[in-house]
């Protein structure tokens, strides 16, 4: 029956009702929570709270994240400048020149 000349069967009709969502409040609620205060979280939200606060990873304020971050930032820094600094020694200076002549004058002997 997959033809149907004049009449359209009609679409599902879902009963959809929306939800309010007020992140100030929500944010409230798990302040709540993180200091023991009786909140209206779950207990498996309240434990997750919980959780990352113990362990230090707060995701809300960033500050963890930020100090990883920072250090990766500073290894990847030191990593540039020494090898801007090994390049620049190699190529602009007669460093590589004297060192080959070295060697040269050790073989010829």
């Amino acid at each position: 029956m997959g033809i149907f000349m004049f009449h359209r069967p009609e679409m599902p009709k879902f009963n959809y009702i929306p939800r309010y969502y007020n992140p100030e409040k929500e944010e409230l609620e798990k302040r709540k929570a993180a200091m023991g205060l009786d909140s209206k979280l779950s207990d498996s939200e309240r434990l997750r709270v919980q959780m990352r606060q113990r362990w230090g990873r707060n995701i809300d304020d960033g500050k963890s994240l930020k100090q990883g971050y920072s250090f990766k930032w500073l290894r990847y820094a030191i990593i540039f400048g020494i090898s801007a600094f090994l390049i620049s020694v190699i190529f602009f200076t007669p460093f590589v020149e004297n060192f080959v002549t070295m060697f040269l004058k050790m073989g010829g002997k």
